[in-house]
């Protein structure tokens, strides 16, 4: 009877334990059914007879072909005559037609008017919002970033107030992509993270997959490929399972795919993703985004030497933006015209097409593209002999653009890296440690369970077995902990690519030095140096090559440091040093030589040797303090001294002192 007793309460135990976890399951599963795509906040809104037009909304972003051939049985005259929920609920659905396949019956601005006309009616704060967040994205497309950013903002607002948390999420998403076209990435990554924190507890993969898709993009801009190929691999994975036919989605990820693919020196992979986009560009009807992928063919097609298939796609990528009165893309296009007849030795063809492009920039105010345009007219003009025209443009990209692109790709990589990487590093690390500590806990109220079941001397050797397994289980993962912490530690300092310390490093570096009151003996002297035509070699022999060239470049600078220099890859082809020399140290020798160690020698790469020069901006006599204490301002120095050499016809060195605000020459063209 006590045995048959005990086993009666180990059967309720377990009984317990199921059911427990069967409601558990059940909660979870109706949580994330109500969440899915903010279903809850519409179905609040739906009677029982609009739930039919609500499961069509839901299906235009995974299925929108299934969800168009839907809404064609529907009683479309009646829906559109209703003043209420129904017909705000048609338009919704046909803006995620239009996003997924292209394609509208009539115009999307009617659309956008009639649905704003209906919330002020209706007293709908939030089908205003979501008219408004349409009119952004028609913003975006015409290249009005400061009228989107406004409206925009109203959007964000609508949505708080209204407690519409996916009105919310996508609005944001929008303000981060018109933050990325303002270059101002660290504003965007705060949103981007943001709205895919929602998107995530909503399980809405669809917008999910689109925002890491943009950050992808976000990092293309600061050259950071791996990042870059890692969040456009996490998109396809969330629609590649769900059976999920978003073409204009999945044509973006394969646009995205086949520029890393390029990066990283896969030209078959690169054709296979870029055809694959344009042919479901082509069956959507997405103008907006084909451009991108003729663009990206025929940058493909120039590398290839496919010349006249590259020329017959710019006139085609021309035509197209022109039809849609997009002047982004028609600057876009010419420039890739431009290029075109560059390759084929039409130089007269090939200026005037790219300074229309240039024009279109400057009205624009595309900093960053005009400057990159002015590089590609000096190398017309250069190649056509008109040196005097080509040295004009070159200045211009050197003093004015290569400041602007440096300035700005230094700051925003850095709060880049300190507000998103090292967020995510920093949580990951937090994780690891919680779930340490919970391992820890459950093993302590284990412990004082089995204590119970002890007793019972037919179970204490299992049990200790039980327990020693256990807790060596915990005590190997402890042990893997620690040295993931040490990986990860040593990972945010240092660069992948090259080995060399980053920039956090650096920052590190200067903290500790300002806390050492120990005087130091050395003089520093501070280094900006830059490879020169860097750009030439990607386009021309592959980033493959590049990265041979940048890795070379890093071991020579390497081998060439003292046990008190710190080297740094500071971004993309920029590398800063920081040297501690001796008083009376010949800072002009030591820049001389540090520049001829990679000019004299050629870098081999997979393609053949290449010839490579740099060109150095330093400031010399520093002493600890002011390293410490005016860190930025020298740093500015550097880079003003840089800008200099470039401007002076590059591989060339320009030494300023701390205290001076004039630079001097000191070697001329080797």
């Amino acid at each position: 009877m006590p045995e048959l007793h005990a086993i009666k309460k180990l059967l309720l135990c377990a009984v317990i334990i199921v059911s427990s976890l069967m409601s558990f399951c059940l909660i979870s599963a109706q949580a994330n059914s109500a969440s899915s795509f903010d279903s809850e906040f519409l179905t609040s809104k739906a009677a029982p007879q609009d739930w039919g037009l609500l499961e069509i909304y839901m299906q235009a972003d995974t299925q929108p072909d299934e969800a168009r051939k839907r809404l064609k049985l529907l009683p479309l005259e009646q829906i559109q005559r209703d003043e209420g929920f129904r017909l705000a609920l048609y338009y919704l659905i046909l803006f995620k037609l239009e996003n997924a396949l292209g394609t509208h019956e009539v115009s999307a601005e009617q659309y956008i008017d009639d649905l704003k006309a209906l919330g002020e009616r209706q007293g709908q704060d939030w089908m205003v919002g979501e008219a408004l967040l349409e009119s952004v994205i028609n913003l975006i497309k015409q290249s009005k970033f400061d009228e989107g950013l406004q409206v925009v903002d109203q959007v964000i607002e609508i949505a708080k107030a209204s407690d519409y948390s996916h009105l919310l999420a996508r609005a944001l998403k929008w303000r981060a992509n018109i933050y990325v076209e303002r270059s101002q990435y660290s504003m965007a990554m705060d949103d981007y993270r943001s709205a895919l924190k929602t998107f995530s507890e909503q399980s809405d993969d669809i917008e999910s997959s689109k925002v890491l898709s943009n950050i992808s993009t976000v990092y293309f801009r600061l050259q950071e490929w791996n990042s870059a190929k890692k969040y456009n691999q996490r998109a396809f994975r969330l629609i590649e399972g769900d059976g999920c036919n978003n073409p204009n989605l999945k044509a973006m990820l394969h646009v995205n795919a086949g520029i890393i693919a390029r990066h990283f020196d896969q030209p078959e992979q690169e054709a296979e993703h870029i055809r694959v986009a344009v042919e479901l560009f082509e069956l959507t009807g997405a103008k907006f985004s084909q451009l991108a992928a003729l663009n990206n063919l025929i940058t493909m097609q120039l590398k290839d030497n496919e010349i006249e298939a590259a020329l017959a796609n710019s006139f085609r990528c021309l035509e197209l933006a022109t039809e849609i009165s997009d002047r982004s893309g028609v600057a876009h296009c010419n420039e890739s015209l431009a290029e075109v007849y560059l390759t084929r030795g039409e130089l007269q063809k090939a200026a005037e097409i790219a300074l229309q492009a240039l024009e279109i920039y400057n009205q624009l105010q595309d900093e960053k593209n005009y400057m990159e345009t002015s590089e590609l007219i000096a190398d017309i003009y250069e190649a056509a002999g008109d040196y005097q025209r080509a040295l004009q443009y070159y200045r211009q990209y050197a003093t004015e653009g290569k400041e602007y692109l440096f300035d700005e790709r230094r700051k925003e990589l850095f709060a880049l890296q300190e507000s998103y990487e090292a967020e995510a590093r920093d949580h990951e690390i937090a994780l690891l440690k919680s779930e340490n500590e919970l391992n820890t806990a459950r093993l302590a109220e284990q412990q004082a369970r089995e204590k119970l079941w002890i007793l019972a001397a037919a179970f204490s050797v299992l049990l200790l077995y039980v327990f020693y397994r256990r807790y060596s289980n915990i005590s190997q993962d402890n042990t893997q902990l620690q040295q993931s912490n040490a990986t990860l530690a040593t990972q945010s300092l240092q660069d992948p690519l090259t080995g060399l310390h980053n920039r956090r490093y650096l920052e590190q570096w200067l903290e500790s030095a300002g806390n050492d009151s120990r005087s130091s003996p050395y003089h520093y002297l501070l280094v900006e140096l830059d490879l020169d035509h860097f750009k030439q070699v990607n386009d021309r022999w592959g980033h493959d090559a590049g990265d041979q060239v940048l890795v070379d470049v890093a071991s020579r600078l390497k081998v060439g440091a003292r046990s008190n220099d710190h080297v740094v890859r500071w971004g993309g082809e920029e590398f800063v040093l920081v040297l501690a020399l001796k008083p009376d140290t010949d800072a002009e020798l030591i820049l001389n030589r540090l520049r001829e160690s990679i000019a004299t020698v050629p870098v081999k790469t997979r393609g053949g040797d290449l010839e490579v020069t740099v060109s150095i901006g330093a400031v010399g006599a520093i002493t600890i303090d002011v390293m410490v204490n005016e860190w930025e301002e020298l740093l500015n120095k550097a880079d003003k001294a840089l800008y200099a050499a470039k401007s002076s016809g590059r591989n060339c060195v320009k030494l300023v002192s701390a205290e001076s605000r004039q630079g001097k020459n000191i070697t001329s063209i080797v």
